[in-house]
């Protein structure tokens, strides 16, 4: 059984172009912030290795650098999906779900960053609460 083709209108896909455009440029400026990041992260971890030291504001920037690169990698994929939206016929559906693929990637791991969060949140403060009780 063939499934029906579904083509968006032309206003549809002024929309969907637009928002391809806008994702575009955020996610080049994620990439770009997630690079340098990394790269200054690498340098912090190389001057603390040459003095035998642990840097650990280099690790955590290194994870930020981290977060920075697939945020920007997968808002691009899902701006690439949603312009070939509006440049290609036929293939809309196909287009539009490999789009929210990469935005649930995306949207996954702000889920699991914002519980790791509150874990860390509640245990500092747990922490803080039963070091006044001594």
């Amino acid at each position: 059984m063939e499934t029906a083709k579904y083509e968006f209108s032309e206003a549809e896909n002024q929309s969907i172009g637009t928002l391809a455009s806008r994702m575009k440029w955020v996610g080049l400026f994620l990439i770009i912030i997630g690079g340098a990041t990394a790269l200054a992260s690498i340098v912090g971890l190389v001057q603390s290795a040459a003095v035998s030291t642990l840097n650990v504001n280099a690790l955590i920037f290194l994870l930020f650098a981290v977060i920075f690169l697939l945020t920007g990698i997968w808002t691009l994929d899902a701006a690439k999906s949603f312009s070939l939206i509006v440049k290609t016929a036929g293939s809309d559906i196909a287009n539009l779900m490999d789009a929210l693929t990469d935005l649930l990637k995306l949207y996954y791991m702000q889920f699991w960053l914002m519980i790791d969060s509150l874990i860390a949140v509640i245990a500092a403060a747990l922490i803080l609460w039963s070091m006044s009780l001594l």
